[in-house]
């Protein structure tokens, strides 16, 4: 195009400089030292966080390639406990959520008294919740077990493994408390120490317990158990004793305190917290009926799909690592009314999380089969699993932006967006779309792992759309969950 002149300066002009896209990406990244502070708090919680849930998960896989070293039957028994196990864990949800943002919003109005009480009143209440749901599961596992496969050498490894884990909710409880109340603090390192020092010391209990070394009795299946129940007793009794002697902590436990339960605190737990029960309830039977499809395609394709699942959990640590961070951040600053600044802490989030899942997804996709051959030699289990480690690799990005937003709406309150992708994304797309690929088009394991691939770009399409429309900045004000309460206040003194 030229101007009245005849010139063609206006189309050179139109041409980007060689490296202006460059730029353009560096610029959206790190702009000046405004930014450069916002990303040193955000790795300030989130590199604590990452460690913690990163080697937590890297231990798991651990512990799955031991008992995959037994036979395909063992890792199938313990894979199939896992959904519901983490049913029975996700009524805990209720109460850690909104212990995370109870605790947050307090700290950045600077009341830590009471930040410190909810603390409190949330290990009272998921003490007494870990009791019924010890008592459920012990109760259920063999009905659960029998549901959850027709393998009958799986449901045996199955009952014994959930059996014994069940034993062990009163004390997982109690760490998850104390957890969700230190992250709210905004600090990560403490809760990084005692479950990273928890997973080391199961590492060395699970070979022992589970092959009869270090003069241990060779108990395979329940070895794997009992140790993860000793750890679990080991990481509680280390919490709660950091709470009692650290005397820097803003949420501390002293035994002169009150420790009576205090209804109204509760019912502020719950405001929050029970979207998020129910997302996990949600999230939890699904995956049960979708793991009832992946069973059904024998014994060989649920361990490649074990495998796989173990692989994602680990990518998955990053992000939730990220959601950790960014419901801290957003919690304190909503609770600080500064609602724009919670607004750049979540879309930084979102964006360092995308950058560091994106290098994962490449890793993944080079390195599958010697992943693969980590976990099992079985070749049959290899050959299925390659696949599904690709669309594993193609997850990441999706799922690093549904859960560092996730974690900005829990922050702010809003919890009721989760628990509606859930049900949209899981109960709608993942579950009828994973029967129809298996089933109808006969797509095997592949079929099952495109379903949740399109799950997650439903959910994190809905959460984007929930956090973009700002209306998660008015959910401080309709909980009522930092006004000054004379009754917990009283309690307190």
């Amino acid at each position: 195009m030229t101007d009245k002149n005849g010139s063609n300066d206006s189309k050179q002009e139109s041409v980007p400089r060689p490296g202006a896209a460059l730029r353009r990406i560096v610029k959206r990244f790190w702009n000046g030292e405004e930014d450069s502070a916002t990303y040193k708090r955000i790795f300030h919680l989130t590199w604590p966080a990452f460690i913690e849930l990163l080697l937590a998960a890297m231990f798991g896989l651990v512990d799955t390639a031991m008992v995959g070293r037994l036979s395909p039957a063992a890792i199938s028994g313990v894979g199939i406990t896992n959904q519901p196990i983490n049913l029975l864990i996700g009524v805990f949800a209720a109460v850690n959520v909104g212990t995370t943002t109870l605790v947050s919003w307090n700290i950045g109005a600077g009341n830590n008294k009471k930040a410190g009480f909810v603390g409190r009143q949330a290990i009272l209440l998921n003490f007494v919740l870990s009791l019924v749901m010890m008592t459920i599961g012990v109760l259920a596992t063999p009905a659960i077990m029998e549901f959850m496969s027709n393998d009958p050498i799986a449901v045996e490894h199955g009952k014994v493994y959930m059996r014994i884990i069940c034993w062990s909710l009163p004390f997982q409880a109690v760490t998850m408390s104390i957890t969700a109340a230190m992250r709210g603090c905004g600090q990560t390192r403490i809760p990084m120490f005692y479950n990273v020092a928890a997973n080391f010391i199961d590492i060395f209990l699970n070979y022992g317990m589970i092959y009869g070394a270090f003069g241990f009795p060779a108990m395979g299946v329940a070895g794997a158990a009992w140790s993860t129940t000793i750890v679990r007793i080991g990481a509680c009794i280390a919490a709660v004793c950091i709470l009692f002697f650290w005397k820097e902590s803003p949420v501390r436990l002293r035994l002169r305190d009150n420790w009576l339960p205090h209804f109204a605190t509760m019912k502020d737990l719950f405001a929050i917290g029970l979207p998020a029960a129910g997302e996990q309830f949600v999230i939890q039977t699904g995956l049960m009926m979708y793991q009832k499809i992946i069973t059904g395609l024998g014994t060989n394709a649920h361990a490649a799909h074990q495998t796989a699942a173990g692989i994602n959990g680990m990518a998955w640590s990053i992000s939730q690592a990220f959601s950790v961070c960014t419901s801290a951040l957003v919690g304190q600053c909503v609770g600080g009314n500064d609602y724009d600044q919670a607004e750049r802490y979540a879309r930084f989030t979102r964006r360092l999380a995308r950058l560091f899942t994106a290098v994962v997804a490449v890793l993944f996709i080079i390195f599958a089969r010697p992943l693969v051959g980590l976990f099992t030699n079985e070749e049959a289990v290899i050959t299925i699993a390659i696949p599904v480690f690709w669309i594993v690799a193609i997850v990441q990005y999706v799922q690093s932006s549904l859960m560092s937003t996730s974690g900005a709406l829990r922050g702010a309150g809003d919890t009721m967006y989760p628990l509606y992708a859930s049900i949209f994304g899981i109960w709608i797309f993942r579950i009828a779309l994973a029967y129809l690929f298996v089933n109808v088009f006969r797509w095997g394991l592949n079929g099952a792992w495109f379903s949740f691939f399109i799950d997650m770009c439903i959910r994190s399409y809905i959460i984007k759309r929930r956090f973009d429309s700002g209306k998660w900045r008015d959910m401080k004000n309709k909980k009522n969950g930092i006004d000054d309460d004379m009754d917990a206040d009283a309690a307190v003194m």
